[in-house]
């Protein structure tokens, strides 16, 4: 059809303003906070999908989802009002912040900010037609102008470089084992956002809220008949638009975790390492297995602190895997196979997952009371799936939540696991007439495929919270869309073994982390492929040892010797043993990385970009940031030996965290990284807290750290925050925990540190204060408790 026009008045409404379209449509615009703008067109008669499961500005939603249209949990709208300007055109002002210029035929909104007194226009639509619905393909389309300049980033879990300007992406959970990290599209994850910047830096979010498939154009197409624009493709009628208002990049993130919900504190046992392997537990005798490799964790003094199952112990002796239930002969003695893993001081995840294979001993009573995916005949949907046909389950029904609930609680944690996986969770659906429960108000299954991922975690959430409701539940989703981190992690899936996949899925976390998914990793070594030779092994383990997430994870049954294993290059293990030693000496900053996002929504990694300004940092590099204090540059290529990093400009430098030199910003530098050695540097004026003594059973629980101060040359002053606590508990809400406030000041003779406990300092422990960079001067330090 046509490009949509306005066909009558705008009109002031009490949230903002509103006008009829063409196609039978209608916009509503509206400013729901000082940061952040509603573009709606909405359908006669509402949305097929009327409600949202990603909106979550109090931090959840109901269950049944929260209206799309709904103001509620924001800031009272901001008044607006309606000024014709003559001809086609009218500007709409929201609040003191905001102002939209609406070009009636064909519709095209230009939206502007107020910018040091006067105003800049930041979205524009393209104005030789902008609004399209393709009622026979069931598309939406919405185009916006850009710039030549212009970068693009976000969309999750998305391949190759972060800018994804020139590319055409498409938002569709998918199973993808072995996926080229460089080029595969699409994977895991449902992120339907993107961060759009201009050549001087001022960046904007854009979330189209929906759960359909959505595909993104970012300048891959271009028309001789319009000036140079990036398009969105929604297979739905109508469209929800939020604008978040930066102006900086690192302004946008935490703002999408206010709009999407802050991300979960997670128990600090959950932050260590961790490992895992589908032949484990499919061995015939998965306990003796799993118990020998946990004991030889221990005598060969592997820092670990948790192992996850894979689902072997729930297949049966026909290669089935049937969630919720145990295979006794692989599990002979289960309770003492759990109490001897406590005894050894690990903790435990059990895969599950949310399809039930045809023969699963429980599918004719869910066929029966409807907790499926129907076909239009109300019988089960039956799709592919790993190990046969299969039904997904419906989690928009509450019966069918009811009884996952009471599956984690029985199967899983009353067993002896700490925690559940949520694996193979992307809900593949391809018929189109298929519908789910919806809470009581069928929806079609087709548009809400990530809907189920992201409740199935929920459910598993509160499940381990009520079975332990004074410990924070720790929970994990291989798929799911922005939202799931209100529950648990995320990784990049079933990677590939390769040197190109080490290099490419840095960028791949990275680009989660700026779409809302902050806790996040990647297979250690590989899941998919061939056996990563010694040096490919150790700087996996390296590289992973200061994310978020780092497990070992591996599924490779064409090979002889298939699992990877901390030691199984003997030539290599100490390395890796001294790469996860670095892992738990910065534990403590790790964690404290974790509250603030919860706290903030801030990443815990991030590209240089995202703390930085300078130009050199928008170029593709193989580094990162953990918090805004510490560059990290792993060594991504085979054979070698150093690597070249630029460091942005920050007052008295930066210091090599190994070597102590202390190198000045504005300048790339080449820094040593000998194999065992992974390249760390620290900006001035930060104050690590350093992990220096563990237990060797729980090396999560730090005994001592010592708040290092990386003091600058010349003078100059400083202050930071370290927080602590139990590591487990809820305490942290009433102050029941430690925040330790942290003042440095310096000069050509002397170094002075302070700290200073905040509240009630429980779960503190044992603090010294350290100084890095005293190139002889005297070091006061004092500490008040």
């Amino acid at each position: 059809m046509s490009f949509l026009t306005i066909s009558g008045s705008l009109e002031e409404t009490a949230t903002g303003a509103t006008a009829p379209l063409s196609g039978g449509f209608s916009l509503r615009v509206e400013a729901l906070a000082d940061w952040l703008l509603r573009i709606a067109v909405v359908p006669d008669g509402g949305f097929t999908v009327d409600r949202t499961w990603m909106i979550a500005p109090g931090d959840d939603v109901p269950w049944p989802g929260r209206d799309r249209l709904s103001t509620e949990g924001f800031q009272s709208p901001l008044p607006a009002s309606v000024n014709q300007t003559g001809g086609a055109g009218t500007i709409v002002t929201l609040g003191d912040d905001w102002c939209v210029h609406v070009q009636s035929v064909p519709l095209a909104l230009t939206i502007q900010r107020r910018d040091a007194g006067s105003w800049r226009t930041v979205v524009a639509d393209r104005t030789t037609g902008a609004y399209q619905w393709f009622a026979g393909r069931g598309i939406f389309r919405h185009f916006q102008m850009r710039g030549l300049d212009d970068r693009h980033y976000g969309l999750g879990d998305k391949t190759g470089p972060l800018d994804r300007t020139g590319r055409r992406l498409r938002c569709l959970q998918t199973d993808s084992l072995g996926y080229n990290a460089q080029t595969a599209d699409p994977l895991y994850k449902h992120a339907p956002w993107v961060i759009a910047e201009m050549a001087d830096g001022w960046a904007t979010g854009l979330f189209y809220d929906t759960l359909s498939e959505t595909t993104f154009d970012l300048g891959a197409e271009h028309s001789n008949y319009h000036p140079h624009y990036r398009h969105v493709d929604i297979q739905e009628a109508g469209m929800v638009l939020y604008v978040v208002a930066g102006p900086k990049l690192r302004d946008i993130v935490p703002r999408l975790m206010q709009l999407t919900g802050r991300p979960h504190f997670p128990p600090r046992w959950s932050m260590g390492f961790a490992f895992t392997t589908m032949h484990h537990a499919d061995a015939p005798d998965a306990q003796r297995v799993m118990t020998g490799f946990a004991e030889r964790c221990r005598t060969e003094r592997i820092p670990i602190s948790a192992i996850h199952s894979g689902s072997g112990y729930t297949t049966r002796d026909d290669g089935r895997r049937y969630v919720f239930t145990w295979n006794d002969k692989k599990f002979p003695d289960r309770a003492g196979f759990f109490r001897h893993l406590a005894e050894l001081g690990f903790r435990t995840a059990a895969n599950v997952k949310p399809v039930l294979l045809t023969e699963h001993p429980d599918y004719p009573q869910a066929a029966a009371e409807g907790w499926f995916v129907r076909r239009q005949d109300g019988k089960p949907a039956v799709e592919m799936f790993w190990g046969g046909n299969g039904s997904s389950l419906d989690f928009t029904n509450a019966a069918t939540v009811d009884w996952w609930k009471q599956g984690i609680s029985a199967q899983v944690l009353e067993a002896g696991f700490t925690a559940a996986w949520n694996d193979n969770n992307e809900c593949e659906l391809w018929d189109e007439t298929a519908t789910i429960d919806g809470f009581g108000k069928p929806l079609p299954a087709i548009d809400m495929r990530p809907v189920h991922a992201l409740l199935m975690t929920r459910a598993t959430y509160e499940a381990t919270l009520a079975r332990r409701p004074d410990e924070r539940p720790y929970t994990i989703s291989r798929a799911g869309p922005i939202g799931i981190s209100r529950y648990g992690e995320t990784w990049s899936g079933d990677n590939r073994t390769s040197w190109h996949t080490l290099k490419w899925n840095l960028r791949q976390g990275l680009s989660m982390s700026l779409s809302g998914m902050q806790f996040t990793g990647h297979d250690i070594g590989g899941f998919d492929g061939p056996k990563a030779e010694p040096e490919l092994f150790v700087r996996w383990v390296e590289m992973m040892s200061l994310h978020p997430r780092a497990v070992m994870n591996s599924w490779k049954p064409q090979l002889d010797d298939p699992t990877n294993l901390p030691w199984m290059h003997s030539e290599a293990t100490d390395n890796v043993r001294a790469a996860l030693a670095l892992r738990y000496r910065f534990l403590p900053h790790l964690y404290h990385l974790a509250y603030l996002a919860h706290r903030d929504g801030s990443p815990l990694i991030a590209p240089l970009f995202y703390h930085f300004d300078d130009p050199e940092c928008r170029a593709d590099m193989d580094a990162f940031m953990l918090g805004p204090d510490v560059l990290v540059a792993p060594a991504v290529e085979a054979g070698a030996t150093r690597v070249e990093v630029f460091l942005p400009r920050v007052e008295g430098g930066w210091h090599d965290f190994h070597s102590g030199a202390i190198h000045e910003g504005g300048q790339a530098v080449t820094v040593d990284a000998p194999l065992g050695r992974l390249p760390v540097l620290v900006r001035s004026g930060a104050i690590l807290p350093l992990a220096t003594r563990w237990p060797d059973t729980t090396p999560h629980d730090f005994a001592e750290v010592e708040l290092t101060l990386f003091a600058g040359e010349g003078s100059g002053e400083t202050r930071r925050e370290a927080f602590f606590d139990d590591g487990l508990g809820w305490g942290y809400r009433d102050g029941e925990a430690s925040l330790v406030a942290c003042e440095a000041d310096w000069d050509e003779k002397s170094v002075r540190l302070e700290a200073c406990e905040r509240w009630s300092g429980r779960g503190r422990p044992q603090l010294t204060l350290a100084c890095r960079g005293l190139a002889g001067r005297n070091f006061e330090a004092d500490t008040r408790w």
